[in-house]
């Protein structure tokens, strides 16, 4: 690949990690597709989509930790770091799933089962029941932070077996099934992006013994671009809230699902280039429409509803 086609990954990092920014998960559905157009591998591309999310959302996080609570029944301590230990225990684990189910029932079944579960996030998400209160501060029991352990175990399974950012799931799980609003809600998935991504990242990085330099490379190049966008988009997703359209945002976030189903079924009906070509397309509306809302947000503020 000619240098100058390099210059383009920054660019790439800032749209996606923007758009993931806004609604605290990754762009692993975006990255990877636009490097495998330029002839990259699918390790490569998928540990550089990884490792490029833990620079670009580091800042934020860290930043974020000191301003939120980790008393014992908070949110951060009762429901994220649960979360975030069952995703170390078990996100290598996903790998070796993946290999024996796609040695023994092929690409076609994995696909087919990354659309399930796409497709179950984005009905929750549209149609799940969430927290209006944004100020009610959420105490967690020992039940809870235990559901929230296996709830991280099975979220580090699926998002290494599936190739899927885990705040992904986390995001639904949190504000749908715990009802933690929005407000509180995105920090801990921010918090919970970080600890997947960082684990994830290392077994593409460090693989069979092996430190891969070039991976390294591609994601820093990446996260000039995402350093960037990731704290601009968590900005906009904030302004929306405080504005108080929480509710457009949340279900919103079911076009990045649609998005990521339709690519799917056109690779399953094997229509691969275009949907990788598409997933770049559809980052830029993406991009214009959180621009164009917000922008709305501030000249039509309205009260929580």
């Amino acid at each position: 690949m000619a240098w100058y086609n390099y210059l383009f990954f920054p660019l790439i990092g800032f749209i996606g990690m923007f758009c993931g920014g806004f609604w605290s998960v990754g762009c692993g559905w975006l990255i990877v597709p636009t490097m495998l157009i330029f002839g990259f591998q699918p390790m490569e591309a998928v540990g550089a989509a990884l490792f490029q999310m833990v620079l670009s959302t580091a800042p934020t996080v860290l930043k974020e930790i000191k301003t939120v609570s980790w008393g014992k029944r908070s949110l951060m301590r009762g429901l994220a770091l649960p979360m975030a230990l069952g995703v170390v225990l078990t996100a290598f684990s996903g790998r070796l799933i993946n290999a024996y189910l796609y040695d023994k029932f092929g690409s076609k079944a994995l696909l087919s089962i990354f659309a399930f579960v796409m497709l179950f996030i984005g009905l929750k998400s549209i149609f799940g029941k969430t927290e209006t209160n944004q100020n009610l501060i959420p105490h967690f029991t020992k039940g809870q932070s235990l559901i929230a352990f296996l709830c991280g175990m099975m979220t580090g399974i699926l998002s290494s077996l599936l190739g899927i950012s885990g705040a992904l799931i986390f995001r639904p799980v949190i504000i749908n099934g715990f009802k933690v609003a929005e407000k509180l809600a995105a920090k801990a998935i921010r918090f919970l992006l970080l600890v997947a991504t960082v684990s994830g990242s290392m077994f593409y990085l460090f693989d069979d013994g092996n430190f891969h330099t070039h991976i390294l490379f591609l994601g820093i190049l990446i996260a000039f671009g995402g350093a960037f966008g990731f704290p601009m988009g968590v900005k906009y997703g904030k302004i929306v809230v405080r504005k108080g359209y929480v509710k457009i945002l949340q279900k919103s976030f079911g076009s990045i699902i649609l998005i990521i189903i339709t690519n799917t079924v056109l690779n399953l009906c094997g229509l691969v280039s275009f949907s990788r070509y598409l997933m770049i397309i559809c980052a830029f509306v993406l991009f214009a429409f959180i621009n164009i809302f917000t922008l709305y947000t501030i000249k039509n503020p309205r009260q929580y509803i």
